[in-house]
């Protein structure tokens, strides 16, 4: 029975009978689960255990796999938001539930058995189906995990999917976060130079540098710790003491009000290069 539940939970909480046989599990013991109530039939050749996530139970009754936006914690993408409707694919186009976006376009097969998408398709999926920056953040922390964008790029081609592309052009290396990628797109759309995870001595990688003078320093909740404040503190008073202007900006001020976030920087920007003598990034 332990078995039993383990595998089951190995595969998402939901295997075929196929699967099953092959792991050794037979017939007799998935009847005795059952029967106790540890296991549920979804269907014919379909179980599951009683805590498995109903969408994945639907994609497994219904042949179907989580893709896009509903498939990327599985990978450990970032995401700005948990989707209203529950992404799927499926080849033949159709799923049961009103609350479903079906993707009918696969490139690379998934895992056999499996209920989630390759992470080529949830990529491809993402990048021809989401908003630009939902999109963005989701590519650049696949790009930070080594998946090449080349790939994707080949596997976008024509008028149609000039919008895709354009989404990877904005891509950039170093990026640890989602809030970096967004305040470094912000800012660059505003028309400022800036540079990503640029290394000073004695202050470490500073997430975003703007116009060679402004360091802007994305916080996400692990900044609020005490100890991590006081390190930022020291952090900061270091960079400013070699002449460098310090802006931190948290969740609401990056996804919430991006623009305010802009004319903040803009502000400190045109302030800094007023005072002049500015760093030299060559000597530090």
């Amino acid at each position: 029975m332990d078995r039993l539940v383990q595998h089951l939970r190995s595969r998402g909480g939901v295997a075929r009978t196929r699967g099953l046989l092959e792991a050794g599990i037979g017939e007799r013991e998935l009847g005795r689960a059952v029967s106790a109530g540890h296991v549920e039939r979804v269907r014919t050749g379909i179980y599951a255990l009683p805590a498995a996530d109903p969408v994945v139970v639907r994609c497994a009754a219904t042949n179907s796999r989580l893709t896009c936006i509903s498939a990327a914690g599985h990978y450990g993408l970032w995401t700005l938001r948990q989707p209203d409707d529950v992404h799927v694919l499926r080849p033949d186009g159709t799923f049961s539930s009103e609350r479903a976006v079906v993707h009918r376009k696969t490139w690379v097969p998934g895992e056999p058995d499996g209920w989630i998408a390759s992470k080529a398709d949830v990529l491809l999926h993402a990048l021809r189906c989401l908003p630009e920056l939902e999109a963005l953040v989701l590519v650049e922390s696949a790009f930070g995990q080594g998946f090449s964008m080349d790939f994707l790029r080949d596997r976008l081609p024509g008028r149609r999917n000039a919008a895709a592309r354009r989404i990877l052009d904005l891509v950039d290396i170093g990026a640890e976060s989602l809030l970096e990628t967004l305040a470094r797109t912000q800012l660059r759309r505003a028309g400022f130079h800036v540079e990503p995870q640029v290394a000073i001595r004695g202050v470490g990688s500073m997430d975003l540098l703007v116009e060679g003078c402004v360091d802007v320093e994305t916080d996400g909740k692990e900044h609020e710790a005490p100890r991590r404040r006081h390190k930022d503190y020291r952090r900061d008073n270091t960079a400013q003491s070699l002449g460098f202007a310090v802006a931190r900006f948290g969740y609401a001020d990056i996804v919430h009000r991006p623009e305010s976030m802009v004319r903040q920087v803009a502000a400190i920007v045109e302030a800094r290069l007023a005072l002049g003598g500015l760093p030299d990034l060559d000597a530090l």
